[in-house]
């Protein structure tokens, strides 16, 4: 239609003119005869251009391909032709450009109402979800779930909308990831990007509805967030999105294997109720991606499951002890199912606690915090009684507990029982940073993993009882031996103490008359007579055959001791004194404590004992030296230490085992009784004798005293 260059006058039906179209928001024109006679302020911003060069014209507005279809539309209607459309797509012509519109036509007596909407955001729109289609159909052939929900994410925020991934788990609704987009933080730079986040929440309408029906469009998306947030966060939250603008959303459900699993909130200012279809399509296209995924990874993890357990299974056959195996398979557990932690409870033996034997992943603070916990009513026990693993948030647990896991950053926890036979020994605890939901799969391994884990830790206890069993043994065998050992050697005592008996009786009679010949020699026999040296020899020797018959009838009958508190350094001085009469060279050096208490023992008998230790540390330094001579109160156990030091040249080692035995002697004039008798009346006070010699020389005989005892009577000879 020809353009007319008259002026128009904007005037109505009977001359009333449409300045009342100048308020209205969306563009609209008024045609009559061809021409524009009325365009409002919107139609004028549409266009770009001022209102006289508006008014006039016509259909040279629109593009030049669309010019000749909108002049026939036009005359047609005014003709009054039925069955025309009454909305048109075409191209206008702007000052910035051509812009896709939508022109709806309506009569209005002799003019035409012309709506122009602008499509240009539409269409920007449409491509958008086209795009998101594109991106779910990229979906199939990816083998890993949080590679799927990775390009789903990454996908999204390229696309520059904003959206929450959500996890329901019965009355709450776990907020996974989310990405917030410039248009929807209301200028706050800090708010925009994606947002790893684990919080829980509460159910909106608009998410349960799309829990319930498979998807759902909401008006008022920052009413939506104000019930999810819950009480104390809904009025700050709603407050911040009503900045942006009407924010609306479409949730759409995210499923697998024919059950819901997820749901995912899209939020944009330009959604309406009829994209629901695009994002249903694009929610199908994750859930089928998902879906194959797991069917994927679910083989692989099945693979990769069963070569942990078998590489388990050799490390349990071969590890010495449970801590051994304890490390290796704590790492299969965490490359299984990427945790951050492992900690083995065992039962005590009363089974009213659990105790954290071992751990990896935990700092020893909160190792020390759960080094106990009680085992009534608690989680451990149900999941034992129960006999399988189960997934528990942290906060199901009671408040020390879940204390402790919020300051460590825990979230979920994976309990699994062990059992060993047919008894529960304890539970290994698995724990994750964010929320996490183990699938029965996962559950199904770490149920196989906690077998090993009972398997090693009940090996390692029936071999404790095998040695333990073993050890008794031993020691039994060791105490049957000695046993065996002291009845051959009392047997032996007996035989030769009665032997000694028989001998010294029947050698004292003899010596009964040589000492009368011997007295009577001696009045025969002058000081100065040849015969003199000779009689002193026999004298001598007879002497000494005396002494071994009075050694040979104490060694045969021993007497049981009558022990009385003594003090020990009159009983030393007397013996050291007679020990050492005539010897000049030797020098008696005393060492003794003035807090050594009385210690109860037979006083003849530990009088010789102690001149039996003195006389032999004299006769170990011919040429002289020191004797030393010490006692002190006993440390270890309540009683007296006695000590005997020469200076002599010592004891071969190979010589000291024997020195206990009756008769055994390195000297010449000696009948090796001493030490025997010594170490009886040692015997007798329950004390305990040994003898040091160092390689350098010199010899120490230590007795140690007790400070009480009861009297045991001496070995019958």
């Amino acid at each position: 239609m020809p353009s007319s260059s008259a002026v128009m006058t904007p005037d109505g039906p009977g001359g009333a003119p449409y300045q009342h179209l100048e308020t209205l928001p969306f563009a609209l024109g008024v045609i009559r005869d061809s021409h524009i006679v009325h365009a409002n302020a919107a139609l004028l911003g549409l266009l770009g251009l001022p209102r006289e060069e508006v008014l006039g014209r016509s259909f040279d507005l629109l593009s030049p391909s669309q010019r000749q279809l909108g002049s026939e539309l036009y005359a047609r209607m005014q003709r009054g032709e039925a069955g025309l459309a009454d909305t048109y797509e075409t191209v206008l012509r702007t000052a910035t450009g051509e812009r896709r519109v939508e022109l709806t036509l309506s009569p209005y007596g002799p003019d035409t109402l012309v709506l122009v909407r602008d499509l240009t955001p539409r269409l920007a729109h449409r491509q958008l979800l086209q795009r998101m289609a594109s991106l779910g159909a990229s979906l199939p052939g990816i083998h890993s779930e949080d590679e799927v929900l990775r390009r789903v994410f990454e996908g999204l925020a390229e696309l520059e909308l904003s959206y929450g991934y959500l996890v329901p788990d019965g009355n709450r609704v776990w907020l996974g990831h989310a990405f917030v987009a410039l248009g929807a933080a209301a200028g706050e730079q800090r708010l925009t990007g994606q947002h790893l986040v684990d919080v829980p929440g509460a159910w909106s309408p608009v998410l349960e509805r799309a829990w319930h029906e498979g998807s759902a469009y909401g008006e008022d998306f920052a009413w939506e967030a104000s019930r999810f947030v819950g009480p104390d966060w809904a009025e700050p939250v709603r407050t911040h999105l009503l900045r942006v603008g009407p924010l609306r959303a479409v949730c759409v459900r995210i499923d697998m294997e024919g059950l819901p699993r997820a749901l995912l909130v899209v939020a944009a200012d330009w959604l309406r109720e009829e994209e629901l279809p695009s994002l249903r399509l694009f929610a199908a296209q994750v859930s089928a991606a998902l879906e194959s995924a797991r069917t994927i990874s679910r083989l692989f993890t099945r693979n990769t499951a069963l070569a942990a357990l078998n590489r388990l299974a050799e490390v349990a056959a071969t590890a010495p002890e449970p801590r051994a195996f304890f490390e290796p398979g704590a790492e299969e557990i965490i490359g299984l199912l990427r945790c951050n932690a492992v900690l083995l409870f065992l039962t005590t033996e009363n089974a009213q606690a659990l105790e954290l034997v071992w751990h990896h992943g935990v700092n020893e603070e909160m190792a020390r915090a759960y080094k106990r916990v009680p085992m009534r009513d608690s989680a451990s026990q149900r999941v034992m009684e129960e006999g399988v693993p189960r997934v528990l948030s942290a906060e199901e647990f009671p408040d020390f507990i879940r204390e402790g896991l919020k300051r460590a950053s825990r979230t979920t926890l994976a309990l699994v029982p062990l059992k060993a036979r047919s008894r529960m020994v304890g539970t290994l605890v698995i724990t994750f940073q964010q929320h996490r939901i183990l699938s029965s799969l996962e559950l199904e391994t770490l149920q196989a993993m906690g077998s090993h884990f009972a398997a090693a830790i009940e090996s390692h206890r029936l071999l404790q009882e095998v040695r333990g069993r073993a050890e008794e043994l031993a020691r039994l065998h060791t105490e049957l031996k000695h046993a065996q050992q002291q009845l051959v050697e009392h047997e032996r005592l007996a035989a030769l103490g009665a032997l000694s008996a028989v001998v010294a009786h029947e050698v004292r009679n003899p010596l009964g008359a040589i000492f009368n010949a011997l007295a009577t020699l001696r009045r025969f026999v002058g000081p100065s007579a040849p015969a003199d040296t000779l009689v002193g020899i026999l004298e001598e020797e007879a002497n000494r055959l005396n002494r071994l018959v009075d050694d040979l009838l104490d060694f045969a009958r021993p007497t049981s001791p009558l022990p009385q508190p003594v003090p020990l350094a009159h009983l030393l001085e007397e013996a050291v004194r007679t020990a050492t009469s005539g010897q000049s060279r030797v020098r008696v050096e005393w060492a003794l404590a003035p807090d050594v208490p009385p210690v109860p023992v037979d006083e003849r008998m530990m009088r010789q004992a102690f001149l039996n230790l003195a006389l032999n540390a004299v006769q170990a330094m011919p040429q002289g030296g020191t004797l030393r001579v010490a006692a002190r109160r006993g440390t270890e156990h309540p009683g007296a230490v006695v000590e005997f030091t020469d200076t002599g040249p010592g004891i071969p080692q190979q010589l000291r085992e024997r020195l206990f035995e009756p008769f055994f002697t390195t000297k010449a004039t000696g009948t090796g009784l001493g030490l025997a008798i010594v170490k009886r009346t040692l015997d007798a006070h329950r004390g305990q004798i040994r003898i040091e010699s160092p390689p350098s020389g010199g010899t120490t005989v230590v007795l140690m005293l007790p400070l009480t005892q009861e009297s045991t009577p001496a070995h019958a000879g």
